[in-house]
């Protein structure tokens, strides 16, 4: 789709740049349109941009720089300017503007509003877009962490005999059935990750190499998955033995009768 370059040099658009111009203007010197009150002293002093108030025997007086205090019997006369709100000050620019500029203000004063308007909008629009493209990752990453360790928290017996097997083996990554309903489940929970998607079938079905997540080793203990820490005892090593997750006796059956055969070969 082509874009049309905008013409400059077209009466209206000129009209359109002189509006813009003069709204800047007056948006920038708005501040000067605000008047404030004169102080008047017995000895022909004259203090000026200055708000006063009344406090008894004296008067309160504030620029925009500093503030004081002076003595009512001191004072000759207060002129009261008073500060104009910022309706009547866009009243005055406006009527102090030439009869032609005043028409082109009036003329397209609304329309030009509005494309302020829609350019404001386009604007919010285009930061939302862009807080969301890069916030929404962050989240989601959070809410996938937050249920791991809820899913760490939960496990049951069959679940830590699995991931007993990384420390029996001192392994970091070991292949395993991941079609094999505990070995699934702990994928599925984000506790377990493959490493690559081929694998070798074998007697309890496909095996891939596994590794226990980032999110989930932070969490991961030996009191966690009911390690104990003297794992080298005869006695504990019989018990952790017989608690090992069926498919690891499954494997080692299929690899038994491997060896069988290849002997009677």
């Amino acid at each position: 789709m082509s874009i049309t370059p905008i013409d400059f040099t077209n009466e209206k658009m000129k009209h359109l740049l002189i509006i813009c111009t003069v709204l800047l203007s007056f948006l920038s010197i708005s501040v000067s349109f605000a008047h404030a009150d004169i102080v008047i002293l017995k000895n022909g002093q004259m203090i000026e941009d200055v708000t006063v108030k009344d406090e008894g025997n004296t008067l309160y007086c504030e620029s925009s720089d500093r503030s004081f205090y002076i003595n009512k019997s001191t004072v000759e006369s207060i002129v009261r300017t008073g500060k104009k709100g910022i309706g009547e000050q866009a009243k005055e620019f406006i009527f102090s503007l030439p009869d032609k500029t005043r028409a082109f203000v009036k003329d397209y004063f609304t329309l030009v509003a509005t494309i302020i308007c829609i350019l404001i909008l386009l604007l919010g629009l285009v930061t939302f877009k862009f807080l969301w493209v890069n916030i929404k990752p962050v989240l989601k990453s959070n809410i996938k962490k937050r249920d791991i360790i809820q899913a760490v928290k939960q496990m049951d017996e069959d679940e830590k005999s699995v991931l007993r097997e990384f420390s029996l083996q001192k392994s970091n990554t070991i292949e395993m059935p991941v079609e094999d309903v505990v070995v699934s489940g702990l994928i599925k929970k984000g506790i377990l990750q493959t490493t690559r998607e081929k694998g070798e079938i074998s007697a309890c079905g496909l095996m891939l190499p596994v590794v226990i997540s980032p999110a989930a080793k932070k969490k991961i203990t030996l009191k966690k998955i009911d390690l104990p820490k003297n794992i080298m005892d005869e006695t504990v090593r019989d018990k952790l033995a017989r608690t090992r997750p069926q498919f690891m006796y499954k494997l080692a059956g299929f690899y038994k009768d491997l060896e069988k055969k290849d002997a009677r070969q």
